[in-house]
């Protein structure tokens, strides 16, 4: 991860053709994109449902797992669309002619919001309200959502999702770290968001989510995958564009570890995250504890995670031509970090957070890391939920590279019994 410091306190003072051409962009996606949000009032069967958005040649361009109760949304260019969801009560991602659905021919869309308030996101997702009655069974759309299917429709997903790369991969190298943090736009519609895996999928391995921060991407786990065991632990990269609202990339990782939870069901899940990262991680994990989908998740693990924000964004939005939106989410108060402790993750979580103090920096005036003040990294209440807290002698990026953060990463690992969440 580069330097937050310089990168958000430099270009807010002086300005850039980096924030002009993100202004570009958010201007670009506003004309471009719409949203169709919606909501999943009720489910007979009460369990998660998969709902599909078709073009109006019956194809899926998208699909969402959605918990009775809970919202969704998609962001697509302006088109004709259909929402259809469905009970999968046999767990084949095909709509079978027994199956329970709701089929919605003509789904409503919206302008595209890119940070509505939480008041306006409400609102927005009463939108396209279904319901799944156990004897509709009214006819719809033949529709698979199976792996083999989606892999041959959608090239995106052949690559981008649980396919096998290296850490070398062209897609994490800086010219398209920059490209995410600011032409996010192009990001998504060059190389997308990722699932990807350092080696073949195996459903006897748990799979382990490593979240990456801002103006980064996977390669900073590069020296610290080797602290998981290879024949217990199957690693999952995340990949997002970082200049998007948190909340963007919060979702889109909460729904990929559905997928692949509802898929492969392994016995358990864990998620290690760095810098913003950990913020992502947070809220895509509050996202599933809504609908109890952590139940098998047993370890949430941080490195120099800046849980108060950062105070360069705040100068950012005060003082630069253009405001990049994740430093709205990244201000000190900001909405999303008070609603980030609003609610506690689930008890049987067990909550690791290492922190890194080395390095300082003048250009902060707070004590530091080299990029994220030690008291935002401290934030009281992130404190009281850790169940394990390590101050480190490291700097933002050393601690991904330090020996006491493999052992500490390969304790939190080793204390996991054979089964359930339990501690040895």
């Amino acid at each position: 991860m580069a330097r937050l410091t310089i990168l958000l306190f430099t270009l807010a003072l002086l300005g850039g053709c980096q924030l002009f051409e993100l202004e570009r962009q958010m201007q670009a996606a506003r004309q471009e994109l719409v949203l169709v949000p919606g909501h999943l009032r009720a489910s007979a069967a009460n369990r998660p449902a998969l709902i599909a958005l078709l073009d109006a040649q019956d194809k899926p361009v998208a699909y969402r797992i959605v918990a009775p109760g809970e919202s969704f949304y998609f962001n697509v260019a302006p088109a004709s669309y259909q929402l259809l969801a469905f009970d999968d009560g046999n767990g084949n991602f095909i709509l079978d002619t027994d199956e329970p659905r709701h089929w919605q021919p003509q789904a409503r869309s919206v302008p595209l919001a890119t940070q509505p308030d939480a008041s306006t996101r409400e609102r927005l997702m009463q939108h396209n309200p279904l319901s799944l009655a156990s004897d509709d069974l009214a006819p719809a759309p033949a529709l698979d959502l199976s792996m083999a299917v989606l892999y041959r429709e959608h090239p995106r997903l052949r690559s981008n999702y649980l396919q096998q790369v290296d850490l070398d991969d062209p897609r994490f190298a800086p010219p398209q770290v920059s490209l995410g943090a600011w032409q996010p736009l192009t990001f998504i519609r060059e190389i997308g968001y990722g699932f990807y895996l350092l080696a073949p999928w195996d459903a006897q391995k748990e799979p382990v989510f490593l979240v990456h921060g801002i103006n980064s991407s996977p390669d900073v786990w590069r020296e610290l995958v080797d602290s998981f065991d290879p024949q217990r632990f199957q690693l999952v990269l995340f990949h997002y564009p970082s200049g998007v609202p948190l909340n963007n990339s919060a979702y889109m990782l909460s729904e990929g570890i559905r997928d692949i939870q509802l898929r492969h069901a392994p016995k358990r899940f864990h998620v290690f995250a760095h810098s913003m990262g950990g913020l992502v991680a947070r809220r895509a994990v509050q996202l599933l504890a809504s609908s109890d989908a952590t139940t098998r998740q047993c370890l949430f693990f941080t490195l120099s995670t800046p849980w108060g924000g950062h105070p360069s964004a705040a100068t950012g939005i005060a003082h630069a031509p253009v405001v990049v939106p994740v430093w709205r989410d990244m201000a000190p108060g900001s909405p999303f970090l008070q609603a980030l402790f609003a609610t506690p993750l689930p008890a049987h979580i067990d909550q690791w957070q290492l922190v890194s103090y080395g390095n300082n920096s003048r250009l902060i005036t707070q004590p530091n890391d080299g990029v994220v003040p030690l008291a935002s990294e401290l934030r009281a209440v992130a404190q009281d939920e850790a169940n394990h807290l390590y101050l480190l002698t490291d700097s933002h990026t050393g601690i991904l590279r330090s020996s006491r953060s493999k052992e500490l990463v390969r304790r939190a690992l080793d204390r996991l019994g054979e089964e359930g969440c339990r501690s040895h």
